[in-house]
């Protein structure tokens, strides 16, 4: 996936996904407002044809990079570990 930074301060991040939806921004944004540390959490579509998706993320006593990073491991874990339990579920299926 493409990721462009457009604006990074100590305790700001913005960023753009220029591929990205709501299918992968909602869950995101959701667990990045569960976090401790995050002091807001959004994105932003604009215009369909003119803007590109945009992910805000303040942060406070937390470099936000370093809770992004940490919060997509763990939906990636999410993720994966529910992708391996259908394999196997699946496999016992027979059709």
């Amino acid at each position: 996936m493409e990721i462009r930074v457009v604006d990074k301060e100590h305790d700001t991040l913005r960023i753009e996904l220029p591929r990205a939806e709501e299918t992968l921004l909602v869950p995101l944004v959701e667990a990045l407002q569960a976090e401790e540390k995050v002091v807001e959490a959004r994105y932003y579509f604009g215009h369909p044809f003119l803007d590109r998706p945009t992910l805000y993320l303040k942060t406070k006593g937390e470099r936000p990079q370093q809770v992004l990073k940490r919060v997509l491991k763990d939906l990636s874990d999410l993720y994966g570990d529910a992708l391996t339990d259908f394999d196997k579920k699946a496999e016992r299926v027979k059709s």
